[in-house]
């Protein structure tokens, strides 16, 4: 799982349920352009972006990674009001609100990659 996220996000609390899960392997990137690195490197079964990434930075995401990994499965996580682009639900980006009970993360990356392998 690559989960982009700035330094400034609490990432032991948001993503400490994913973190804890011997199944998972968690990578961070801080920024789009690391997160287009990593996804060059190696494959990555789900894309996470945290409530912290701006909207257009989510969009440059997914460009990124339709050119390098287009069938690949995104989740991003949004604060209560945060708008996102309609465009986002038609292609395939599921969108998280929060605050998010404390497992809600974990059971929705296992709801979307249960999906894709099916």
């Amino acid at each position: 799982l690559l989960v982009v996220a700035p330094g400034a996000t609490d990432r032991d609390g948001l993503f400490a349920g994913l973190a804890a899960r011997a199944d998972y392997l968690l990578r961070f990137a801080a920024g789009a352009a690391e997160a287009g690195q990593a996804l060059a490197a190696a494959p990555v079964a789900l894309l996470i972006a945290a409530p912290e990434i701006p909207t257009a930075e989510v969009s440059a995401l997914r460009a990124t990674k339709e050119r390098l990994q287009p069938g690949l499965p995104v989740l991003v996580v949004r604060n209560r009001q945060a708008e996102e682009p309609p465009a986002w639900a038609r292609r395939g980006v599921g969108v998280l609100r929060c605050p998010l009970l404390p497992e809600a993360l974990s059971r929705s990356v296992d709801v979307v990659l249960g999906l894709v392998s099916r």
